[in-house]
């Protein structure tokens, strides 16, 4: 684990750089937002090409609305204001709770633009259980698809537990659809990343400690970001995961991200709080990678 964002105590901003969503490996951080330049970026894949926008391109074009999924559609039950106010919001800095939870669950590079705040559900017609917000960390919220059935669409939250799922009802909802895809192999310390069948790139990166491994599981890009005072590197990807041995790190939600590192040797093996820390080729890499792209960390 290294640093955490915001250590300044200026306003957040963003970033002239728009990058098409982020990824990476992963480094255990206290996700203190302000002061953190946000990397901005097409936000989301283009469903129209299935292929994420190029650097400087607008954010999410080409999505498509997708309403039910069967003939037999589950209405969506209402929720009050006060059950509203009174829910959780689905974020990388909380934990959420009487959801289904699992970190096989595959999205095949589905994902799903939360243009509002959006109640997730337990189920189709269910409780209502969380609040996902149209934001995360200051970038358009995409979310994988795991499931359909009934007009309704089960996504992968960013929150604790690792591998929480919601349904939200799947009428009037934008989705699209990307061929990226990381790979991360802990046990040969080897990173991958895919376009279709075409290997981009690979590297070797260095990873958690036995202490504090790296989780294992599909988990997604969420955010990235630059921070000047991070010198270790100014440049961080957040995902939609968190350390299973650290509630917390540097008083933040010990959210799993990836990040670079100044020396080689420091990118070999077993050696982080839970990051995965990646060369400077692999950063530029992700910078091209939608936000949704499924990340799966395997330990084999």
């Amino acid at each position: 684990m290294a640093g955490r964002f915001g250590r300044d105590s200026g306003a957040a901003q963003r970033m002239g750089v728009r990058v098409a969503g982020v990824i990476a490996g992963f480094v255990v951080l206290a996700l203190v937002v302000l002061g953190v330049h946000a990397l901005r970026g097409g936000s989301g894949p283009d469903a129209a090409t299935s292929t994420p926008p190029s650097a400087g391109s607008s954010s999410g074009s080409g999505g498509s609305s997708s309403g039910a999924t069967s003939s037999a559609v589950v209405p969506v039950p209402p929720v009050s204001a006060a059950q509203l106010a009174a829910l959780p919001r689905s974020t990388t800095f909380t934990t959420v709770h009487g959801l289904p939870s699992s970190s096989g669950a595959t999205s095949d590079g589905n994902v799903v633009r939360i243009a509002h705040a959006q109640v997730g559900f337990d189920a189709p017609g269910g409780s209502p259980k969380v609040v996902i917000p149209a934001t995360q960390l200051g970038l358009d919220t995409w979310l994988p698809i795991v499931d359909r059935r009934s007009g309704w669409y089960q996504v992968r939250l960013p929150s604790r537990p690792n591998g929480s799922l919601a349904w939200i009802p799947a009428a009037g909802m934008r989705t699209a659809q990307t061929d990226w895809r990381v790979h991360i192999s802990l046990a040969a310390g080897r990173m991958t990343v895919m376009k279709g069948t075409s290997q981009m790139g690979e590297w070797t990166v260095g990873h958690g400690k036995d202490a504090t491994p790296t989780p294992v599981g599909q988990t997604f890009l969420l955010a990235g970001f630059v921070d000047p005072s991070e010198t270790f590197s100014p440049v961080i990807y957040a995902l939609g995961a968190h350390s299973d041995s650290l509630d917390t790190f540097g008083g933040g939600p010990g959210t799993v991200a990836v990040h670079g590192w100044p020396t080689a040797a420091g990118r070999i093996g077993k050696i982080s709080h839970g990051c995965v820390r990646v060369p400077a080729a692999a950063l530029s890499m992700f910078a091209k990678l939608p936000t949704g792209t499924p990340v799966d960390i395997t330990a084999s």
